[in-house]
């Protein structure tokens, strides 16, 4: 029984530790996407707030042409970028990188609205980006954890010091079902509902 618990606490310990260190990732690239996107200016800066015009006149007068598949395909990539990377030792060094760039163009392009148009960018930025981040942010760390984990012991086994048993249980595919259907399920959200929304939004703005 006690052995018991404590393999419980030792699970939950390198859970909180692997949730710990992914969340850093994600941060310090939404920090050096922030950073970027600061940075702009010149003709830089004139030229992002032209293409950003443009495209939310474009929003609130015609709508911007988009294809269902694409965008589920962006969401979805991530997903199986994840459960891949968990697959294979290569995951303890990719993971975090991935989480990194997630972080970087997730915080790059909703600062971009808002070195453009200031705090009236709130809301095109929302919508447009974290809007599904509500459902695709959750998924990659609901998956990133335990794939994290599964590349560390993939690892291991491949340098000998692991057993020999496929180190992935039932519950991690449960979890890249649940993770795969949340990232649809934003890519629905984006094409569907952020649309319409967005229109809104853009006559506000401009």
């Amino acid at each position: 029984m006690g052995m018991r618990i404590r393999k419980k606490w030792d699970l939950l310990s390198e859970q909180a530790g692997t949730l710990a260190i992914l969340a850093v990732c994600f941060l310090l690239g939404g920090a050096v996407g922030s950073l970027f996107a600061s940075l702009s200016s010149g003709a830089g800066a004139q030229e992002l707030s032209g293409y950003l015009t443009d495209y939310l006149t474009l929003a609130s007068e015609e709508g911007v042409p988009r294809s269902l598949w694409p965008i589920l395909w962006g969401q979805l990539k991530g997903s199986l970028s994840v459960l891949v990377l968990g697959l294979t030792g290569l995951g303890v060094i990719g993971l975090p990188l991935l989480f990194g760039v997630r972080g970087f163009f997730f915080t790059f392009s909703v600062a971009c609205f808002f070195r453009i148009f200031g705090g009236r960018g709130f809301f095109p930025a929302f919508l447009l980006f974290g809007l599904p981040a509500l459902l695709w942010a959750p998924a990659l760390f609901l998956m990133g954890v335990p794939g994290f984990l599964s590349a560390q012991r993939q690892l291991r086994r491949s340098l000998g010091e692991g057993r020999g048993e496929f180190p992935v249980s039932g519950a991690y595919w449960s979890r890249a079902g649940l993770c795969v259907g949340l990232s649809l399920a934003a890519g629905l959200l984006e094409f569907w509902v952020v649309p319409v929304l967005l229109r809104a939004a853009a006559r506000v703005v401009l």
